[in-house]
């Protein structure tokens, strides 16, 4: 105890806690940076293909989500995703949902994310 009180004490505890911190920071960014690339990746794939729904028929549209969530190690299969395609409108809507479940601090904590990324894009009516 005597050792922080003085001086040079002081500095030692501050330079340990400023390394926790900084260690504890880089390993929360390790550990979510990839969970939320991957869900943003997903979100945009889903995005264009609502997008260009015009061209696609709805198995293509899910052939190729399914293949982009194999793609990111994404617990996702066919009936994972919603399409929804309304022609009146000119509109596609695609969800899913998904859980990622993050081990922090080696194991002693652990949580549970929940991701339902959603696309609603209109497109142009092509006649086929």
């Amino acid at each position: 105890m005597r050792t922080l009180l003085n001086q040079k004490g002081g500095s030692r505890f501050m330079v340990y806690f400023w390394l926790l911190m900084l260690f504890l920071v880089i390993h929360t960014a390790i550990k979510l940076v990839p969970v939320y690339m991957d869900y943003s990746l997903m979100r945009d794939e889903m995005i264009a293909k609502a997008g260009v729904a015009q061209v696609l028929k709805d198995e293509d549209i899910l052939k190729d989500l399914v293949n982009k969530a194999k793609e990111l190690d994404l617990p996702l299969g066919r009936d994972d995703f919603h399409l929804t395609r309304d022609e009146e409108r000119r509109k596609m809507k695609i969800e899913t949902e998904w859980d990622v479940e993050v081990h922090f601090l080696f194991g002693a904590y652990e949580r549970t994310f929940h991701f339902a990324p959603a696309a609603n894009e209109s497109f142009m009516s092509v006649n086929r």
